[in-house]
Parts: structure tokens; C-alpha cells; sequence
């Protein structure tokens, strides 16, 4: 016997006596509050409705370009460059580097960055939404907002409503002037 799980004694058994934990056995787990799970889940606001920092992402591509320059003045030291001709060069290319990188804008964005990855979503999302016909005033959840349906249904009633109404307007003009035109070519 071991820790008390087992025989007291093999004799008699029919076994050797070796104690093997119950692969079988499924322990009960604790029950999960589903509602509570899906009320914290829903709290969370989406990646889609996260908006992308630019102050940020401009400071991230200033860094690169102060890491790009200090590996240049590094390796003009490293060839015993005079001090004033360092300052020299690091500033035109820093002036290079800038007006570069503000003309093109990052073609792959580094997408381990938070914001770049936000960046890069909001424009998929774009894109997506106008391959959808989807509208630019388009808010989450308000497909769940019965009156909000309802008062846009009325929106769109109203205004067919209306275009009717011009069209019909339009053309009972249309036939009045056909009207006087024949009645003009009566008298003639």
C-alpha cells in the first residue's frame, strides 16, 4: 500500500500489486458563467474600431531614421572622420532621410507595432467595406437598434416618396407643354 491507495497485501490478489493512476477518470470542472464571458468579451472594443496613433507612428519612423543616422556617423568615426565633417554629413542626410520619408509612405509597415498593425486594418477595412457597398457613417452594433432601422426605413420611404412625386410633377409638365406645343400647331 501506498499513500492508502492500494492493497494491503498483494497475497491472494491475482496482481502484483503496482498502483496506476486512472487515465479514465475526467475531473469535474468548475461552471463557467458563459453570459458573464460574452458581457467581458463584448466590452472589449474590436481591432477594427481601435483608431491607429499618428503622433506615434510618426515618432516610431523619426527613431528609425535616428537609428539609420547614428549607424552612419558610427561608421564615419570607426575611418577617423573629422568632428565637423560628421556633423556635416549626418545633417544632409537627416534633411535627405526626412523629406524621403515624408514623401512615401511606408509600402510594408512594420506590423509587429501596435498602431501600424491598426493603421493596416482600418485601411483593409476600408477596402473591404467599399468592395461591400457598406456605409462611411456605419457604427457597430446598430444593426441590433430596432428604432434606429425603423427611422431610417421611414427616411427612405419618405424620400422615394418624393422623388415619385417630382418625377410625376415633371412629367404632367412635360405632357402640359406637349399639350400647348400641338394646340400652337393647331392654330398655325
Amino acid at each position: 500500500m501506498y499513500n492508502g491507495v492500494g492493497l494491503r497485501t498483494v497475497r491472494g490478489s491475482a496482481t502484483s500489486g503496482h498502483v496506476q493512476k486512472n487515465l479514465a477518470h475526467q475531473p469535474q470542472r468548475p461552471k463557467q458563467d458563459y453570459q458573464k464571458d460574452m458581457e467581458k468579451g463584448m466590452s472589449k472594443s474590436s481591432i477594427a474600431s481601435r483608431k491607429p496613433n499618428k503622433e506615434i507612428m510618426e515618432h516610431q519612423k523619426k527613431r528609425q531614421i535616428e537609428l539609420k543616422l547614428m549607424e552612419f556617423r558610427e561608421a564615419m568615426e570607426e575611418r577617423n572622420w573629422d568632428e565637423d565633417e560628421i556633423e556635416a554629413k549626418v545633417a544632409e542626410v537627416r534633411k535627405k532621410l526626412m523629406n524621403e520619408e515624408l514623401k512615401v509612405a511606408d509600402a510594408a509597415p512594420n506590423l509587429n507595432e501596435t498602431h501600424a498593425m491598426a493603421a493596416e486594418k482600418e485601411r483593409e477595412t476600408k477596402k473591404f467595406a467599399g468592395a461591400l457597398g457598406i456605409r462611411g457613417e456605419y457604427a457597430e452594433g446598430e444593426a441590433f437598434d430596432e428604432e434606429l432601422k425603423e427611422r431610417r426605413k421611414q427616411e427612405r420611404i419618405a424620400k422615394r416618396e418624393e422623388e415619385d412625386r417630382r418625377r410625376e410633377e415633371e412629367r404632367d409638365e412635360r405632357e402640359r407643354a406637349k399639350r400647348r406645343r400641338e394646340k400652337e400647331q393647331r392654330r398655325a
